[in-house]
């Protein structure tokens, strides 16, 4: 754990300093869902807000979380490129495969809390419509989350349909 918190903390600081912006940053060992298979980790990067202005805040999460989502995006890429690309071998190494939570000034915390409550009215709405209701406009790291919160529900199933940037997540009964 020390080494790949070290490194991941070490990397985000690194990518802020060449962005311009002089922050720390503090890592920590999250639970990782249940379906998160062998040596797999789930680390949150929280960038501290100490020396920030709080328009280098703003600027940093960005309109809509844009900014903070492609800075999470980037970590998931590249701190996981020991993983080789190729399909076949891919499987092999999913479970060496960490995940990569950037966190600043609670704006993570936040949007996880809305994306539960976008889950619990989704199972809500399609348990009394018995219609499937489809959850547009989510990132891949939210429609991921979202998976993973409702495979708790064993009479609802969830799958992606459409092609970027048009993907969206399926909520359906069993």
């Amino acid at each position: 754990f020390m080494e790949d918190a070290s490194t991941s903390a070490n990397w985000l600081q690194e990518l802020l300093s060449l962005m311009g912006y002089t922050a720390s940053v503090n890592t920590s060992l999250m639970e990782a869902f249940p379906n998160v298979a062998g040596n797999s980790q789930n680390y949150w990067l929280e960038i501290s807000t100490e020396g920030l202005q709080e328009q280098q805040i703003q600027r940093l999460i960005g309109q809509d979380g844009v900014v903070i989502d492609s800075l999470q995006y980037l970590a998931n890429t590249i701190l996981n490129n020991h993983i080789p690309s190729d399909t076949n071998q891919l499987e092999n190494h999913r479970q060496n495969y960490n995940f990569y939570t950037v966190e600043l000034n609670g704006y993570r915390s936040k949007h996880l809390a809305s994306l539960h409550e976008l889950a619990e009215n989704a199972v809500q709405k399609v348990r009394e419509t018995k219609a499937e209701l489809a959850l547009k406009h989510l990132s891949s790291a939210d429609r991921r989350y979202i998976h993973q919160l409702l495979e708790s529900f064993p009479d609802i199933e969830t799958y992606s349909q459409g092609k970027e940037p048009n993907r969206h997540l399926i909520v359906k009964l069993v």
